[in-house]
């Protein structure tokens, strides 16, 4: 299971286009530079249509210096949005995995019975976590037999909604820290 989000694909791609339009400025530039010395070198004998070209391309010039700014611009805010994003839910997950461990901890849980839970809570089957763990389905439903028992549920659907309201239980607990993040997230 990957914890870390992926986020470096919109970055990358955003990257790229930037980077794009700065080449392409580069190249458009020079070719207007060369032009003007090259082919408009004394400007007393230009054509008008050739004169509205020269003027066409440096107002291209200029829109394409433009997009490579406001593009450098949005590349800095979403990375810089990204990261924060993966500090939220970095933050998030580590309240959670707290709030969690609590509660096996309060039901006396052994290492085992945590592994199990944590596996069934986050929707894996018992073939999936006997495969994962490197066990026997059988050795899966025993250890969840024992986890209801601990926790006084019947069923992986009753224990996944006491996980779930512990969750938001911690979260309303630590609510200040919530809204300062979540305050710190609007301001980015």
């Amino acid at each position: 299971m990957n914890d870390k989000p992926n986020q470096t694909m919109p970055k990358d791609r955003s990257a790229l286009v930037v980077g794009l339009y700065f080449v392409c400025s580069v190249f458009f530039g020079i070719d207007i530079i060369v032009e003007v010395t090259l082919e408009f070198g004394d400007l007393g004998q230009i054509s008008y249509f050739d004169a509205l070209h020269l003027v066409m391309e440096i107002l291209a010039e200029g829109a394409l210096i433009l997009a490579v700014i406001l593009s450098l611009s949005s590349y800095f805010r979403l990375k810089e949005t990204s990261e924060h994003s993966i500090d939220l839910v970095r933050s998030i997950r580590t309240g959670f995995d707290r709030a969690l461990n609590q509660k096996f901890d309060d039901w006396g849980l052994t290492e085992a019975q945590k592994d199990i839970a944590l596996l069934s809570a986050r929707g894996e089957s018992i073939s999936q976590i006997a495969e994962i763990r490197d066990t026997r389905g059988g050795t899966v439903k025993a250890h969840l037999h024992n986890i209801y028992k601990k926790a006084a549920v019947g069923s992986r659907t009753e224990l996944l909604a006491v996980l779930m309201d512990e969750l938001l239980s911690s979260q309303a607990a630590t609510g200040e820290e919530g809204e300062e993040m979540q305050a710190g997230y609007g301001a980015g």
